[in-house]
């Protein structure tokens, strides 16, 4: 049963609520609130309720999403869910390679079945510019979610062959609005999970849907997901926001977030503008932690003409991978 903030099942206007869910783990609660601020906050007009699915929270990120409630008027139901749901996919050679976050997108709609008929997926790693209006009355018919396809080259050449996918495409999964008894109907969530666990994925639970999904996807515009990687940008010195296409969601794609101290980038002024006006207000962004971190930190200033900070972030990198020899050993 889900942990409820609020009761959903009475909307507090006459209304249709638009339900919008997420998939979290403990690093992108964060995230999360700031991606729901500026929903909100583009599109005044609407009434939302935002679904929390999770296998854990912590009692500081439960109290912030209680303020999030009232600081933007919105209802947020928090979805925590057993572990024990997986129990029949455990044996398979595949699942153990998976964090249990990876399983939680497979995992939505089902537990909306009676409370949504359409639900807005997000990943808590974008930021919404725009109105979702036209998104939302999209007619989805007998397909199961609209998304966006991702057509680079190297997807297009490596993932659908991989896959075996037989209708020519592959889509992101960071936004798909899905349409609940479809999903349902074509028992979308076995057939992912059982892809997931016992296949060896590039893109684990993205690879899954894409196999689960082929053919029953509604392809739309490269605005609702809009894929700004952000490695890509910084290890060429680009630090500013540039795009000349229209985007609503811009997608932060890769190891590098806004909330990252490390991301010598616009946008991280951007978020943390966005973040001012959210429960996560006083939180102080990620520092590198992880070797692969402090190597691209290091990486970034270099490029962009800091050495001295550079090469001191390069050495914390080497100190970072000898303790973790020296641990192994």
């Amino acid at each position: 049963m889900p942990s409820e903030l609020r009761d959903v099942s009475v909307p507090r206007s006459d209304n249709k609520p638009v339900h919008v869910a997420f998939g979290v783990d403990a690093g992108y609660y964060r995230g999360m609130g700031v991606t729901i601020t500026s929903v909100v906050e583009n599109n005044p007009g609407l009434e939302f309720v935002f679904h929390v699915f999770a296998f854990s929270i912590t009692a500081d990120n439960r109290e912030k999403l209680e303020k999030l409630e009232k600081q933007h008027g919105v209802t947020v139901q928090l979805h925590l869910l057993d572990t024990t749901t997986l129990d029949e996919f455990r044996q398979f050679p595949c699942f153990s390679k998976h964090s249990l976050g990876t399983f939680i997108r497979l995992l939505i709609p089902s537990r909306l079945s009676g409370i949504a008929d359409q639900v807005l997926y997000l990943d808590a790693d974008l930021l919404c510019f725009g109105d979702l209006s036209d998104l939302l009355a999209i007619d989805l018919g007998d397909h199961i979610a609209a998304a966006v396809a991702d057509e680079k080259d190297t997807t297009v050449k490596t993932q659908i062959p991989a896959l075996g996918l037989k209708h020519g495409h592959y889509f992101n999964a960071g936004v798909m609005y899905i349409d609940v008894q479809n999903w349902i109907a074509a028992n979308v969530q076995q057939v992912a999970l059982k892809a997931l666990t016992t296949l060896d994925m590039r893109f684990a639970d993205q690879d899954a849907l894409n196999i689960a999904l082929d053919g029953r996807i509604r392809y739309i515009d490269t605005k609702w997901n809009y894929r700004y990687h952000l490695v890509d940008y910084l290890t060429r010195g680009e630090t500013r926001l540039n795009v000349s296409q229209p985007y609503v969601f811009m997608h932060f794609t890769g190891p590098v977030k806004p909330w990252h101290s490390w991301c010598l980038h616009d946008i991280r002024e951007l978020f943390s503008d966005i973040q001012s006006r959210s429960p996560w207000a006083e939180s102080p962004l990620d520092g590198p932690g992880t070797a692969r971190e402090l190597k691209l930190f290091s990486k970034f200033l270099i490029t962009q003409h800091r050495i001295a900070e550079g090469v001191y972030w390069h050495c914390r990198y080497l100190r970072s991978r000898l303790m973790q020899k020296l641990k192994s050993s």
